[in-house]
């Protein structure tokens, strides 16, 4: 059981500390303005979480685009960011990965404080929204 529970961990910690933009997400561009940013990203169907999520049948797991988005933002910020609080996250249609598949990671009301920042963000495509959620940051380790 122990053994068990040290696997866990391991697998735990190696998925936080896992980057996956430009890995399961390929960057393409980037348009912003005061308060919105958008990115425009390409899935990877041949990253290893699909081979795992699931075989045969693979679809973006919910945890990938949301640690996703966090990266985007921090590129955007510059700042190291770590998800201090969510609110409202609503996945509403499954993202399927495909070679070219586009999708667009709308941020919006971004709002920068001295400790971090916070947005809400829509995930989607031309033909589908997949997520939609509230999120809150900090630039320190919580």
């Amino acid at each position: 059981m122990r053994q068990l529970i040290i696997i866990c961990l391991q697998s735990r910690y190696k998925f936080a500390t896992m980057n996956f933009l430009d890995k399961l997400f390929i960057l393409k561009s980037t348009e912003e303005t005061e308060t919105n940013f958008t990115a425009r990203l390409c899935c990877n169907p041949a990253h290893p979480v699909y081979q795992a999520h699931f075989p045969g049948n693979p679809i973006t797991p919910g945890a990938c685009l949301l640690k996703t988005a966090c990266e985007v933002l921090q590129q955007k910020t510059s700042q190291p960011l770590y998800l201090k609080s969510s609110k409202n996250i609503k996945y509403l249609n499954i993202l399927i990965p495909a070679d070219g598949k586009e999708v667009r990671f709308e941020f919006s009301g971004i709002a920068e404080t001295e400790t971090g920042c916070k947005t809400q963000l829509i995930i989607a495509d031309d033909t589908a929204v997949y997520s939609k959620m509230s999120l809150i940051f900090s630039y320190e380790p919580l």
